[in-house]
C-alpha cells in the first residue's frame, strides 16, 4: 500500500479543523446547557451558572457533566528513589528532570511561590485573574517539589517532614493551564493549539454514575431504558477528543487519572434524584422506584467520559505498600484504594491502563484563608496523584533517553512511552491486565533498564511501521532466565463516538480502527502464543489469550521460554489500515521485547550486519569500518555514562581507550541506515 504524506499545509490545515471543531462543540454544548439551566432555575445560583459553564464536560443524554477533581513513598513504589540516587546499573547520572517540562491541566492557577518550587519552575500560563487552587499546587509537588524543605507539618497530631514532600523531577518544571474554559479555550483547545506540548496530566474527571452533591444523590443515567446500567465505560466525545489530538500530534503522551467513583451511591435514608427526559428536570426516586446499585457494585464499570480514551495512559491508585522501605515484592502486596474507579471500556478494553501509589501523599499545599504562605503542606489522596506519578515517571524517562542518546531534545511518542510502561509494570491483582489494576504498578527502574539493555541487545524497543498486506516478523533469541515478554502499541485513529441513550449504555462493539495482531511463533516447534484479553461477558474473570480486538496494546507473556530458543514476533493487521479521515495509509506502533538477548538484526536491515567492530577486548586501540558513513560513535561505560564521542563523517575509525580505566564498556556506533552496539572490554 503506498505510504500517505501530508504536507506542511495540509497538517496544518488538519489541526486547525480540529481546533474548529472543538469550538463549535463547545460553543453547542453551552447552548445546551443554557436550555438546561432554564429548565433548572431553582437549583443553581448566578455564581453557580458561571462557574460550571467554565467546567462544562458534556453531556449523558440530556443531563450535564462537570468536570470535578480527582484527588514519600510513593517515590520508593515505583523505584523512582533508585533513578533518583543513580544506584541503577546502566544509570549513573541521578535523574533529576533537569531539561524536562511537564504541562498541567488543573483546576486553577497555582501557589508557583511554594518553597517546593523555588527558582520559578512552575509557571502559571493562565491570566492573573483567575484564581488559584490548591489542587494544581498539590500535583506540582508530585510532580517537581524540590524537597529541601526542613522540619515537619502536622496534620491530624500526625508530624510529618516536609522533606518526604519530593517530586518526581526535584529540578524539572512545568507550565501550568486550566482544564475549565479560559480565554485560550478549553482544555481540547489548548491540548491542540498550544505549541511544544510533549508530557502533560489531567487530574479531572467525569462521573457518570452516582453522583454526591449538596448532600444529595443524583443518578447519570436514563432511568426509563435502564435501571442498573449508567454511561460508564462508553466511548464518548471526551474520548474522541482526547484520541484525535494525540492521533494529530503523536508527540503527545497524555496522562488521565482514572477517577474516584468505586462505590459511590446513597444509603437506605438518602435524598435521591433521577432525571425525568419528560420534564428534563430532576425528581425525588419515588419509594416504590427501584433504586440503582452503587457503582461498580460487582467490581467493574464505573470509569467516566474521558478516560477511556485509546492513545492516552490512564492511571488508577493503589494504597502506600506495607513492605519493607515501601518496594513491591509479589503481587499480593498492592492493593487497590477502595474509591479508585474500575473498568473495562465498554467494549471490553483494558482500563484503567496503569496504577501508582495515590494515598497518603506528602504534598505542597495552598489555602485561600493563607494565600500568601509559601510553605503550606498536606497529607492528600486520590487519583488525582497517582497520575502525576506516571507522568513524573514519564519524564524521568525521557531524560534518562537523552543521556544515553546524547540528544538533549529527544522525546518519546505516546505509543512508545505506552508500550514501555505497561511492559514493564508490576503484576498487580489478577494474572494478567484486569480491570482494577490495568496491566499493574508502574516501575520507573524496569522501564528505564530496558532503555539500557537495549544497548547491548538484551532487549528491543523500537518503533516500526506496518503497511496494509505486509507483515512483520523479526527473529529474538530467549535468554531462558525469565520469562519472554513482547509488546505492542499503536496510536489509534478515533472512532465515532455514541451519540444516543441506547448505544451510550448497551454498545460493546470494538472502538478499535486499525486492529493490528501480536504473535510470538517458537520457531522450533511451531507453537504460537497469543496475547491477554478480557472477557466482556465476565470482566471480572482472569484474563485469557487469544485474538484482542479492543485494545492498542497488545502483550504475550510466554513463562518458560527455551532457553536460547529461536521465537519469531509477528505484527500483522486485520483490516485495510486508514488514518483518522478513512484513507489508506500506514500504522505506525512500537515494539518492546525482555527476556531476550543478543537480538538478531532484521534480515531487511542488512547494513548492520557490515559494521565491524574489532577486537572486541583491547588494551589500547579499537577499529571500526562500516560499508556506509559513520554519523556517531559514542562509548558509555557500564553506568550509562557518555565517556567518548565522535561524530565526524567517516566509513573507519580508530578510538584510544590507553586513557580510560580497565572495564566493560557499550560502544554504539551509528550510521545513516541504522546502528549497532557491542561491549568492549578495556584490560
Amino acid at each position: 500500500m503506498k505510504k500517505v504524506f501530508l504536507s506542511a499545509g495540509l497538517l496544518f490545515s488538519y489541526y486547525f479543523a480540529n481546533a474548529q471543531d472543538f469550538r463549535t462543540e463547545r460553543l453547542k454544548n453551552e447552548r445546551k446547557l443554557d436550555q438546561y439551566f432554564i429548565k433548572n432555575k431553582n437549583r443553581y445560583s448566578e455564581k453557580e451558572k458561571d462557574s460550571l459553564k467554565k467546567n462544562l464536560a458534556g453531556f449523558a443524554g440530556e443531563i450535564p457533566l462537570f468536570y470535578s477533581l480527582e484527588e514519600t513513598s510513593a517515590n520508593a513504589t515505583a523505584n523512582i528513589d533508585e533513578l533518583q540516587a543513580g544506584t541503577v546499573a546502566g544509570i549513573a547520572a541521578p535523574v533529576t528532570g533537569n531539561g524536562v517540562k511537564i504541562t498541567v491541566f488543573d483546576a486553577g492557577r497555582i501557589q508557583d511561590t511554594h518553597e517546593q518550587f523555588a527558582t520559578n519552575r512552575a509557571v502559571n500560563q493562565e491570566a492573573s485573574s483567575e484564581a488559584k487552587h490548591y489542587h494544581g499546587t498539590n500535583v506540582n509537588s508530585i510532580l517537581i517539589g524540590n524537597g529541601v524543605a526542613t522540619g515537619t507539618f502536622t496534620q491530624s497530631s500526625i508530624a510529618y517532614p516536609k522533606a518526604n514532600a519530593k517530586g518526581i523531577l526535584p529540578q524539572g518544571t512545568t507550565d501550568n493551564y486550566m482544564f475549565a474554559t479560559t480565554a485560550l479555550g478549553n482544555n481540547y483547545d489548548k491540548l491542540a493549539n498550544l505549541p511544544d506540548l510533549n508530557i502533560s496530566n489531567h487530574s479531572y474527571g467525569v462521573n457518570v454514575g452516582w453522583q454526591l452533591s449538596g448532600g444529595a444523590y443524583y443518578w447519570i443515567g436514563n432511568y426509563e431504558l435502564n435501571h442498573q446500567d449508567t454511561y460508564s465505560g462508553a466511548y464518548y466525545q471526551n474520548d474522541y477528543n482526547f484520541d484525535t489530538i494525540v492521533y494529530s500530534q503523536p508527540q503527545q503522551i497524555i496522562v488521565k487519572s482514572v477517577g474516584n467513583y468505586y462505590g459511590v451511591g446513597p444509603a437506605a435514608n438518602s435524598t435521591k434524584y433521577k432525571y425525568d427526559t419528560a420534564t428534563s428536570s430532576w425528581i425525588p426516586f419515588a419509594t416504590t422506584d427501584e433504586i440503582p446499585p452503587a457503582n461498580c457494585s460487582q467490581g467493574y464499570n464505573c470509569i467516566g467520559y474521558g478516560s477511556l480514551a485509546k492513545n492516552i495512559i490512564v492511571v488508577g491508585a493503589v494504597n502506600q505498600l506495607t513492605t519493607p522501605n515501601h518496594k513491591y515484592t509479589q503481587t499480593s502486596d498492592v492493593v487497590k484504594w477502595s474509591f479508585s474507579s474500575a473498568g473495562p471500556r465498554k467494549d471490553g478494553a483494558i482500563k484503567p491502563d496503569l496504577t501508582a501509589v495515590g494515598v497518603d501523599m506528602i504534598m505542597a499545599n495552598y489555602t485561600t484563608s493563607n494565600p500568601t504562605t509559601n510553605n503550606l503542606y498536606v497529607v492528600n489522596y486520590g487519583t488525582s496523584y497517582a497520575a502525576p506519578m506516571v507522568t513524573g515517571i514519564a519524564g524521568a524517562l525521557t531524560q534518562i533517553k537523552r543521556n544515553i542518546s546524547g540528544d538533549s531534545s529527544f522525546i518519546f511518542k505516546a505509543d512508545e512511552m505506552k508500550a514501555l510502561l505497561t511492559h514493564t509494570a508490576n503484576e498487580a491483582g489478577r494474572p494478567g491486565p484486569d480491570v482494577w489494576y490495568g496491566w499493574g504498578l508502574v516501575d520507573a527502574k524496569k522501564a528505564a533498564q530496558v532503555l539500557v539493555n537495549v544497548l547491548t541487545e538484551d532487549a528491543c524497543f523500537e518503533r516500526l511501521n506496518l503497511k496494509s498486506g505486509l507483515n512483520f516478523t523479526k527473529e529474538i533469541k530467549a535468554s531462558g532466565t525469565e520469562p519472554l515478554k513482547v509488546s505492542i502499541s499503536w496510536v489509534d485513529p478515533a472512532i465515532a463516538y455514541f451519540t444516543n441513550d441506547i448505544d451510550l449504555q448497551q454498545n460493546h462493539t470494538s472502538r478499535i480502527v486499525n486492529d493490528l495482531d501480536l504473535r510470538v511463533v517458537e520457531v522450533s516447534s511451531g507453537t504460537t502464543f497469543y496475547p491477554w484479553k478480557l472477557d466482556i461477558d465476565d470482566p471480572n474473570a482472569n484474563a485469557t489469550n487469544g485474538d484482542n480486538t479492543v485494545d492498542n496494546v497488545e502483550q504475550i507473556v510466554i513463562e518458560n521460554p527455551v532457553a536460547n530458543g529461536i521465537y519469531k514476533i509477528e505484527v500483522s493487521s486485520k483490516n485495510t489500515l486508514v488514518n483518522q479521515t478513512g484513507d489508506p495509509a500506514t500504522q505506525d506502533f512500537a515494539l518492546v521485547a525482555t527476556g531476550t538477548e543478543k537480538i538478531t538484526l532484521d534480515a531487511d536491515n542488512p547494513s548492520k550486519n557490515h559494521i565491524k567492530i574489532y577486537p572486541t577486548k583491547t588494551s589500547d586501540l579499537i577499529h571500526i569500518d562500516a560499508p556506509t558513513e559513520i554519523v556517531r560513535i559514542a562509548l558509555f561505560d557500564m553506568n550509562g555514562k557518555l565517556v567518548f564521542e565522535n561524530i565526524r563523517p567517516s566509513k573507519s575509525e580508530t578510538i584510544h581507550l590507553n586513557q580510560l580505566p580497565s572495564s566493560v564498556y557499550i560502544l554504539t556506533v551509528t550510521t545513516k541506515t541504522g546502528n549497532i552496539s557491542k561491549k568492549i572490554i578495556k584490560q
